[in-house]
């Protein structure tokens, strides 16, 4: 997994073991990763890394997908206001004991929008997917992990939790952690801005998508979308 993701908290080959050690669910960032972490801990799944050297009795490995695009506007949105908006802090670019400059004051998300241009359009459609774990390629967090085993892939959408829940048998929880990032009114704000951007200029659309190819190929094959 590349080195900036690191830095920035994410751990590699993180994810959920279940009760019996026989399946494990690849932590990938924006695809219900808290909402999953709420539900299974509670059946008796439990925090894990997983190498080639951990967890020998593993049979499964479990992957969610989410659409990309979907997923990028979402990400996108969680990344502006955690690194972007706020440049002091515990998240860094300017951690704790770092020398700060005036220019690195707190933004809102009314602030990012006032300010955007074509040049902050360009950077951000040039790069697409490289700014940190919350919009990196979903098929990089798993294809690594155990690579032997069979993979039982899930769909982030409207029969997801009746899908995941009969398959993994977990009970139905009504008041689970879903950390929606639209109840953060900056979050909301840039999430709509980016959705504004992409209806505005289809081709900004075509982009995303084009850099998700290997993603959407993987949904193609196994859910036929």
């Amino acid at each position: 997994m590349n080195l900036a993701l690191s830095n920035r908290g994410y751990g590699d080959c993180s994810g959920l073991v279940s009760a019996d050690n026989t399946k494990f669910i690849v932590n990938i960032p924006k695809n219900a990763s808290s909402y999953i972490l709420d539900w299974t801990t509670r059946s008796g799944w439990k925090t894990a890394v997983v190498t080639d050297d951990t967890w020998p009795e593993l049979k499964e490995i479990i992957v969610v997908l989410r659409d990309p695009l979907s997923r990028w506007v979402s990400g996108m949105s969680q990344y502006l206001k955690t690194y972007i908006l706020c440049p002091v802090g515990p998240n860094g670019p300017v951690f704790p004991g770092m020398q700060s400059g005036a220019e690195d004051y707190a933004m809102s998300g009314e602030n990012f929008v006032d300010l955007y241009n074509q040049t902050t359009e360009r950077l951000i459609f040039d790069n697409v997917f490289r700014f940190d774990d919350h919009v990196w390629p979903q098929h990089d967090f798993y294809e690594h992990v155990r690579p032997e085993l069979p993979r039982q892939y899930f769909m982030l959408d409207k029969n997801f939790d009746a899908n995941f829940s009969s398959a993994l048998r977990l009970d139905s929880i009504t008041n689970l952690d879903r950390n929606d990032g639209n109840n953060n009114i900056d979050t909301k704000k840039l999430h709509e801005f980016l959705q504004h951007r992409l209806n505005t200029r289809p081709e900004l659309c075509e982009r995303v998508q084009k850099a998700y190819a290997r993603d959407y190929e993987l949904i193609k094959q196994v859910f036929n979308q």
